[in-house]
């Protein structure tokens, strides 16, 4: 029953079990330039019509524009009554280089393989030539017998994209790219605090959750963007010999509760 009732509360908060990244990358350029069509207030019903309807997207085909829509709900949910897509598109007006690492952290609690995969490119050290067969690899042990061959290239080369749109690969240099740290700021900081604060970190142990590990800086640097994100009113902090404090007013509705079990 009470296993019943957090997995009922990771949907309702926004955290999936996956499943788009196997056909397509995290096709960031589309997200983006859809959230820049729309308010901060758009419906799920704006988003739907400006793929479908007004086509922002500029996709050559109906059957085309159905796909892509459904894909892009499927990965990033397109719906302010889901708590995680809510929060980070509020967020989105405060990035700015961070937009892309912004938009990854979403997809990352919305698709555990890339959430699983993050790891793998963590422990890559930076400035390490890393390429497409290092994330066939990858999937390969990782879910080892479960795919069809032809799904294992597939996932590779989705894997690969989704990270370098995430800013954890450079430029191509052959075949590969170079290891990179992603662009964190205020925005993404904040973001990544409460996805690990909504699944019952705290205090300085959050820093160690899966999404602020995500933004791979020091301790020193990420306590200085949450204290910078604080004084801009995006979150609530107070750090004082090494106990750090977060709160996140006005982030959750009523109905809506971290995760416990």
């Amino acid at each position: 029953m009470l296993q019943d009732k957090f997995a009922n509360n990771q949907i309702r908060l926004g955290f999936s079990s996956g499943g788009a990244i196997s056909s397509r990358t995290a096709m960031q350029d589309e997200f983006s330039v859809l959230l820049s069509s729309e308010s901060v207030n758009a419906s799920s019903d704006d988003y739907k019509l400006a793929i479908l309807d007004h086509n922002v997207l500029e996709k050559a085909t109906a059957s085309n524009r159905l796909k892509t829509y459904k894909y892009l709900r499927s990965l990033y949910a397109l719906d302010p009554e889901v708590c995680l897509f809510r929060e980070m598109r509020r967020l989105m007006q405060f990035a700015g280089t961070d937009s892309k690492l912004l938009m990854g952290l979403l997809a990352m609690a919305r698709e555990p393989i890339l959430r699983e995969c993050l790891t793998m490119v963590l422990h890559t050290p930076i400035g390490k030539s890393i390429g497409r067969p290092e994330f066939e690899t990858w999937i390969r042990e990782h879910a080892s017998g479960r795919y069809s061959e032809s799904m294992y290239i597939s996932f590779s080369h989705n894997l690969y994209a989704s990270f370098y749109q995430f800013g954890y690969l450079g430029e191509s240099i052959g075949k590969a790219r170079t290891r990179v740290r992603p662009v964190s700021g205020i925005a993404s900081a904040t973001y990544a605090a409460f996805l690990d604060w909504l699944e019952n970190r705290s205090g300085i142990a959050l820093l160690q959750g899966t999404y602020s590990r995500a933004l791979d800086i020091s301790t020193d640097e990420h306590l200085a963007l949450l204290q910078s994100a604080g004084r801009q009113g995006l979150l609530k902090v107070a750090y004082s010999g090494s106990v750090l404090d977060l709160a996140f007013p006005g982030f959750m509705k009523n109905s809506e509760s971290r995760l416990t079990q």
